[in-house]
């Protein structure tokens, strides 16, 4: 690394971080719709022997049969690892946080306008997410609306875990826990500037894996806490992008030069595969998130480089991406309505619907997002924010999930 910092030109646009997220909501929105439509039909993709026992349970007749069950189990159990890209979103909410503030190392309007700022970006959308659900035909309405709804809208998918982590709207988990490392992200910041970018991470390492050791070995707690309940179980991932941001501000040309070169991606294939074997045992499942989540963010920066290639895809996935927060919120009662109701059709039909339906869940989520988002900043008197700015005024996005 340069001794000495490096500006980001500012002709550029890290278009490659809104390609990345436009492709992991696209991606988890079909993992919800396709697992819902299987319904446990076909073998986990997690467990052990998956091929050899889905080219059973396909029975092909022929050399070219088994190719085309082989296939049918590569685009199965790609559909359905689609939350593994959740765990990118934490990275890259944890990049642009610190992007945001590495150049002057604190918010503009102090600690106070800050959580403010945070809180007008998250409710808006996430109380008219909540009417929509409760207006809208063609969802599905598993659970009664009760108390537990009205600490949802305040923010509560924590207490009680085990009966409102998943409440009405499962995705909306994540809420929950964006809110928890965003009431302790000062005090992150804090300690990334004092302990520098590798004890920082060393520190939030160990801390996430003494915190999953303790719920998942010694506490024996709701496996919900480990999902994200406690943030501490979910700390490495936002920590990592914490870092990247932080380091991206100061070197954004060695930085990306690194990121995207061949042995970076090959790297990110191995941590990518010892994630997925981690789910073998309880103790190396201490360490599934940390490895999925930064092998795979890894991955899915370079093929969102590689969508750059293809001018209009690439900026298709980029505005999703920007605007993904509404269509992670709206977007899983809808596909589970229709994937439970597709269910007798041939699963290729389905697949080209699914497509289809999240196409136009897109298309209403993100003028949906716009003008909540143009109303709030009415009513408060803010300035709007160009919708496009440059690298040196780059503040992605930061609560889309999955």
């Amino acid at each position: 690394m340069a001794e000495a910092p490096t500006s980001a030109p500012t002709a550029v646009r890290l278009t490659w971080l809104d390609g990345m997220k436009g492709i992991s909501i696209l991606w988890i929105a079909f993992f919800h719709f396709y697992t819902a439509y299987t319904n446990s039909h076909y073998p986990n993709p997690l467990g052990p022997n998956y091929f050899s026992s889905f080219i059973a349970q396909c029975a092909p007749s022929s050399a070219l049969g088994t190719l085309g069950c082989t296939a049918r189990g590569v685009y199965t159990a790609v559909a359905s690892v689609g939350f593994h890209a959740v765990a990118v979103f934490l990275i890259l909410s944890g990049f642009g946080l610190a992007y945001s503030l590495a150049k002057t190392g604190n918010p503009e309007d102090g600690w106070f306008g800050w959580y403010r700022g945070r809180i007008l970006r998250l409710y808006p959308m996430y109380w008219v997410a909540h009417l929509v659900y409760l207006v809208s035909p063609f969802v599905v309405r598993y659970e009664a609306v009760d108390y537990r709804f009205f600490l949802s809208l305040l923010g509560d998918r924590i207490c009680p875990v085990d009966s409102i982590f998943y409440y009405v709207n499962p995705a909306w988990w994540y809420f929950g826990l964006l809110l928890q490392l965003y009431l302790v992200f000062p005090l992150l910041f804090r300690l990334l500037q004092k302990l520098g970018p590798v004890g920082f991470l060393v520190f939030c390492g160990v801390a996430t894996f003494v915190s999953r050791y303790l719920l998942l070995l010694v506490l024996s707690t709701h496996g919900y806490y480990v999902q994200g309940a406690f943030f501490g179980s979910r700390l490495w991932e936002f920590a990592l992008g914490m870092v990247l941001g932080l380091l991206y501000r100061r070197f954004p040309r060695e930085i990306e030069q690194r990121l995207f070169s061949f042995p970076t991606i090959m790297g990110g294939v191995v941590l990518y595969v010892l994630g997925l074997y981690s789910y073998a045992t309880t103790h190396t499942y201490i360490a599934n998130d940390a490895l999925i989540g930064t092998g795979l963010f890894i991955l899915l920066a370079h093929i969102a480089r590689w969508c750059e290639l293809l001018p209009r895809l690439g900026a298709l996935l980029a505005y999703v991406g920007a605007f993904s927060y509404g269509l992670y919120l709206l977007h899983q009662p809808y596909v589970l309505y229709f994937a439970e109701r597709l269910r007798d059709l041939n699963e290729v039909l389905v697949s080209l619907l699914g497509y289809l339906i999240i196409g136009g869940l897109t298309c209403l989520a993100i003028p949906l997002e716009r003008y909540v988002n143009q109303l709030t900043n009415r009513i408060l008197e803010r300035k709007k924010a160009p919708l496009h700015s440059s690298a040196t005024d780059y503040q992605p996005k930061l609560e889309t999930i999955e």
